[in-house]
């Protein structure tokens, strides 16, 4: 092997890796709700109640986390929650959860924002999501089975931003009861957070140079 064809070999693995390893964007906000309200009302997401909400991708994503406002008792602590992403689906000309596409069960990281005038402590917590890879449309997303310490309630802020919203009833059938509120002022505080899949420019240019390389390699080999 020539000293080129080494050199050619070394460019080719350096852009290919570089092409391969290259980071996503950095962490963003994929959908926002708008900012937590505190003040006015919240849905109960534990003791069998079940809350979701509409968001949208503008393009191919993928979903790394979550952040939604909770009311809770002074000193009570929510360290663990059930979430689920649903397609979106329409029953009787109302949008509602379609096919679950995902769940988990996610530790919470809380923090403490203030104190409303129910005495209620208002709290934004973070969940984790395993790198969940969605197309661009309109999903679900669902939060139920809140760990409360102690066995207390947890409330999901209601905000009114545009999200759709479901919610159910304790023993409810999915097949025959169903509720989409719609934009009726009835939605919950969340945002969430991920990263585009998309290569960098800077990654597509290397990926280019390693193709270029390989078949300027091959086509010297053969000559």
């Amino acid at each position: 092997m020539t000293v080129k064809m080494v050199l050619l070999v070394a460019i080719t693995a350096a852009a290919l890796g570089a092409a391969a390893t290259a980071k996503a964007t950095p962490a963003a906000i994929l959908y926002d709700n708008g900012p937590a309200n505190g003040a006015t009302d919240a849905w109960t997401i534990n003791f069998g109640f079940a809350v979701a909400d509409t968001f949208t991708l503008a393009g191919s994503s993928t979903l790394t986390g979550a952040d939604f406002t909770v009311w809770n008792l002074p000193g009570d602590v929510t360290s663990q929650i059930d979430w689920a992403i649903f397609s979106n689906a329409v029953v009787a000309g109302n949008p509602t959860l379609g096919t679950m596409l995902t769940s988990g069960t996610a530790s919470i990281s809380q923090g403490y924002q203030s104190t409303n005038g129910y005495g209620f402590a208002i709290n934004l917590d973070t969940i984790a999501l395993p790198n969940v890879a969605l197309r661009a449309g309109t999903y679900w997303f669902e939060l139920q089975n809140a760990v409360v310490d102690p066995n207390d309630p947890a409330y999901w802020d209601i905000n009114g931003g545009p999200s759709q919203i479901w919610e159910n009833t304790i023993g409810y059938n999915p097949a025959t009861e169903t509720y989409a509120f719609g934009l009726n002022g009835s939605s919950d505080s969340f945002q969430i957070l991920g990263t585009d899949p998309i290569p960098e420019p800077a990654s597509i240019a290397w990926f280019g140079v390693g193709l270029g390389a390989l078949s300027l390699a091959r086509r010297r080999k053969t000559v």
